[in-house]
């Protein structure tokens, strides 16, 4: 049986004001998953549609955040803020949410258009 990360809207989100966060992306078309990832790569909390594995995408997330901070650093970029992958058939966001908690959203290709802008000008965890 799934853990309340992968029931997504089933889940009680009751008063965990992260979850009503979350809910509200995964309320946007085309938004697949929602995840607070810590900097260790484990799901902090989570909202996501079914058939959606938030622990694996927690732990890969890490990394290539990682390769990407690497990636700025030696090209003298400065830190990284936003960062989307866009793959032939899901969109990946990441997004700064606090200093060691990063937002990621999963959506179908061309559905965050807009959410780009929000996210990289620091709307994400507020």
């Amino acid at each position: 049986m799934p853990d309340d990360h992968q029931q997504g809207k089933t889940a009680s989100m009751g008063s965990d004001p992260l979850k009503q966060a979350l809910a509200g992306y995964l309320a946007i078309p085309g938004i697949k998953a929602a995840l607070l990832v810590s900097d260790q790569g484990l799901v902090v909390s989570s909202m996501a549609k079914d058939g959606v594995d938030t622990a694996s995408i927690a732990a890969l997330a890490v990394d290539t955040v990682r390769s990407a901070q690497r990636f700025g650093h030696q090209v003298s970029a400065g830190p990284l803020d936003t960062m989307s992958i866009e793959f032939e058939g899901l969109t990946v966001v990441f997004a700064p949410f606090t200093p060691d908690v990063m937002l990621a959203l999963l959506a179908a290709p061309g559905s965050v258009g807009i959410l780009l802008g929000q996210l990289s000008t620091g709307k994400a965890g507020g």
